[in-house]
């Protein structure tokens, strides 16, 4: 097996990638708990999901699997796997964001961090389910155990971390954790793939990596943009944006009044 068949960039871009989508999420988190409506709460949550999980998780994994590669056989992947695991990412993210609320509870956090866990687990497991070789391939069962155990430590200090953030640059310490965390969590399950290539078999149906890399990175694309975008145009921004002066006259002279 070849694990950086185009380059160690590939990883410096998973790196990147997942800075990118926790970023925007945790600020996205942030956000929330600044919405005068549960109905705003609940949109800026499930945009921070998408950014966590899709964008954070599946995109870098995604970008990882690019130099991934098996020597003697043709490389193919499962739509339906592949589909699956960038929704299955974000949904996780979100249905763990709902269970640890706003404030902590140690008892709701480490339920959230649960469900995180495995769905972040059960992710990474889904996309290695999805290659397809001549032959067979077989899954390390200490390697599955590490991927979930570096899930629960991921989601544990993302979920603690998204009820303190407060700042730009904690928010930007957390992502960098986060990106750290991901790619090691995959790493861990990649290497303990074990492949049995038999060229008797037949070749392998499905598609080549590269045949989703359009649609995943216009979707991630714009699952960056739209938050990033309703970001720079929250009230608290604008707001802070305004001059000292104009705010100060604006408290002692309402509108409506002279």
């Amino acid at each position: 097996m070849i694990y950086f068949s185009m380059g160690y960039w590939v990883i410096a871009l998973a790196l990147i990638v997942s800075f990118a989508g926790a970023a925007c999420g945790l600020a996205c988190i942030r956000q929330s708990t600044k919405s005068v409506t549960q109905r705003f709460r609940l949109v800026w949550l499930f945009v921070a999901a998408v950014s966590i999980g899709g964008v954070g998780v599946a995109m870098p994994i995604f970008v990882s699997m690019l130099g991934f590669d098996v020597k003697g056989t043709p490389l193919r992947y499962e739509t339906t796997s592949i589909t699956l695991f960038s929704v299955l990412a974000a949904a996780t993210v979100l249905v763990a964001l709902l269970i640890n609320g706003k404030r902590l509870v140690w008892w709701r956090l480490l339920v959230a961090a649960g469900v995180m866990a495995f769905g972040f687990g059960d992710v990474h497991q889904l996309l290695l389910s999805a290659i397809r070789i001549q032959g067979s391939v077989d899954r390390s069962l200490v390697s599955s155990v590490a991927v979930y155990v570096i899930a629960f430590v991921l989601s544990a200090l993302t979920l603690w971390f998204s009820l303190w953030v407060g700042s730009v640059p904690m928010v930007l310490a957390g992502a960098l954790v986060y990106a750290i965390l991901v790619t090691g969590m995959h790493y861990a399950g990649l290497t303990g793939l074990q492949v049995h290539v038999d060229p008797s078999e037949p070749v392998p149906h499905g598609n080549v990596l590269f045949t989703f890399f359009v649609p995943f990175f216009i979707i991630g694309t714009l699952s960056l943009a739209v938050p990033i975008t309703a970001i720079l145009v929250a009230p608290d921004r604008r707001e802070a944006r305004r001059p000292e002066s104009d705010r100060a006259d604006r408290t002692v002279h309402p509108v409506g009044r002279p």
